[in-house]
């Protein structure tokens, strides 16, 4: 019985893994690794092809195929084995597919990978008040942020900027959005400094071929003259409004012939005339003992001479407004 037991044990021990057999196993024998299939490469983003794109075609055991192609104005791609592929309206996801059928003729699992190395269909239009206005391809993903930071950003703009979309390509999912007359185009204008706030809806509005995008190019200024030592004006890039102390400090602060207690504010009227449109004293302010003012744009900061007491009077004169609108003033700082 004893034999007989210590005999079933050791067959036990052989048929069960780690057992006696695999003690026995030199521990410098190579185990052959399991059979593997060549991995497909990582698809990229999916993406829509267009007519004069340029896509590369990677195809396990076709090389022939396995090369950067140009898509013909007409939207083929003519390729070896497979013949003439419409691709233009197709996903590289679709053309992916397509591809793998046509090459399942004369391999086996073919395993096609596809993507737009080259964008040429999908232009978008920047113009406006940026570093580098002009046409640019849209790229799967691309925002209305990314987009205006393609051209380096906005340089010198005013405070919007306004978006036009084709109605073939969809409407604009934002508030204010509305039909040109015609019903051709849709337009919403929008804040910049939302478009450059990537926490924003405006900023990640996803753009689509043939939209124009127009960065306004008129600042909003807010002008300061008199006994300062650097006379000029400040943009409200960013800011709707600004103090009274941070223009009085982009200009450098007082002269020594100022006469800061009579300090003038002067704004556009209803007819669109300056005139005088608040008093205050910059010396209590400096000192703490007055209140700041905010400005708006088109506001206009006037510190008197001692020597001049009318200089307000000469301020409000036609002849200044056309100095300002002519751009006759040097730009101190952007808010």
């Amino acid at each position: 019985m004893t034999i007989r037991l210590l005999a079933f044990c050791s067959l036990l021990c052989l048929a069960t893994p780690g057992g006696i057999a695999a003690q026995n196993v030199p521990d410098d024998t190579p185990i052959p690794a399991a059979p593997t299939t060549p991995s497909k490469p990582a698809a990229p983003t999916n993406s829509m092809i267009g007519p004069d794109d340029t896509v590369t075609i990677q195809a396990l055991d076709a090389d022939e195929s396995s090369k950067t192609w140009r898509v013909s104005s007409s939207g083929d791609l003519d390729l070896p084995m497979i013949g003439k592929v419409h691709a233009a309206g197709l996903s590289t996801e679709q053309l992916e597919k397509t591809l793998d059928e046509g090459l399942k003729r004369y391999i086996r699992n073919p395993q096609v990978t596809v993507y737009v190395s080259d964008f040429r269909s999908q232009p978008m239009t920047i113009a406006g008040a940026v570093h580098r206005p002009g046409t640019y391809q849209i790229e799967d993903g691309k925002t209305l942020l990314s987009a205006v930071m393609l051209t380096g950003g906005p340089d010198a703009s005013g405070p919007t900027l306004i978006l036009t979309r084709s109605v073939l390509a969809g409407p604009i999912p934002l508030p204010g959005a509305h039909l040109d007359p015609g019903g051709e185009h849709s337009s919403v204008e929008l804040k910049l400094k939302d478009v450059l706030d990537p926490s924003t809806p405006e900023s990640n509005l996803g753009m689509k071929p043939g939209d124009v995008v127009s960065v306004a190019m008129k600042a909003r200024l807010v002008y300061i003259m008199g006994e300062v030592s650097r006379p000029g004006a400040v943009e409200l890039a960013t800011q709707d409004s600004v103090s009274v102390m941070q223009v009085l400090a982009a200009a450098g602060g007082l002269t020594k012939v100022a006469a800061p207690g009579n300090t003038g504010i002067m704004r556009v009227n209803s007819q669109g005339l300056y005139e005088k449109f608040a008093s205050i004293n910059l010396k209590k302010v400096m000192t703490g003992k007055g209140e700041d003012r905010l400005l708006k744009p088109g506001d206009i900061i006037v510190v008197p001479s001692s020597n001049l007491k009318a200089y307000t009077q000469l301020a409000a004169t036609a002849g200044l407004s056309a100095a300002l609108s002519s751009g006759a003033y040097v730009l101190l700082a952007r808010f």
